[in-house]
């Protein structure tokens, strides 16, 4: 049975970890909790929308603040040259349960409908494949040193993806909200053909 990109990530960087001076660990624990309380803090978010406890604006303004403090982590990690395997894996992967809890927050409301956030979701699921199959054959030798950082279509539909659930923030139901949404889904299903296709070279 294969273990999870999560478990095989954090196994490589038991030595990483031991070659770290204790400003690196610390950098390193801080990227992880900005990492994960991103994603708490999107919870608490998605949670008062529901309740009604938050409006559009405060929705938005909220949103934001989140989409902005998402390269936080890696500037922490990179700054001080406290970057892992780990970490390497957990924000994109986080950057996906963050995009899930959002979309699938709007379902409920009935602000997205239940199909584009499954494929929505496939398509995650596979990126997030690919990625770690990538990495597997680089570390058996079957390819070269696998770039497993997002490509320039992958940030560009992530953006957009953000871009599209800002405008849903504050004009729910409306035609651009809508055609956003439609956009987005087809700009995520071409990156990941993308990159099945770039696996498959």
């Amino acid at each position: 049975m294969r273990e999870s990109p999560l478990v095989v990530a954090a196994q490589q960087s038991h030595d990483t970890w031991r070659g770290f001076d204790e400003r690196q660990k610390r950098a390193a624990v801080a990227a992880s909790a900005v990492t994960f309380g991103r994603l708490g803090l999107r919870l608490v978010v998605e949670a008062a929308t529901r309740t009604g406890r938050l409006s559009r604006k405060q929705r938005f303004v909220a949103n934001l603040a989140l989409d902005m403090a998402d390269s936080i982590d890696g500037k922490i990690a990179r700054h001080f040259d406290a970057v892992t395997p780990f970490g390497k894996v957990a924000d994109p992967l986080a950057d996906k349960i963050d995009f899930a809890i959002q979309e699938y927050g709007r379902v409920m409301r009935g602000e997205l409908d239940a199909p584009t956030a499954a494929v929505r979701s496939a398509r995650d699921l596979a990126s997030t494949h690919v990625r770690h199959e990538q990495s597997l054959r680089a570390a058996r030798g079957e390819i070269a040193d696998a770039d497993t950082g997002a490509r320039p279509l992958n940030k560009w539909t992530s953006a957009f993806r953000a871009a599209s659930l800002r405008v849903d923030d504050l004009f729910p139901g409306s035609r651009l909200a809508q055609g956003m949404q439609h956009t987005a889904t087809a700009a995520l299903i071409a990156s990941g053909l993308s990159n099945v296709k770039e696996y498959r070279r």
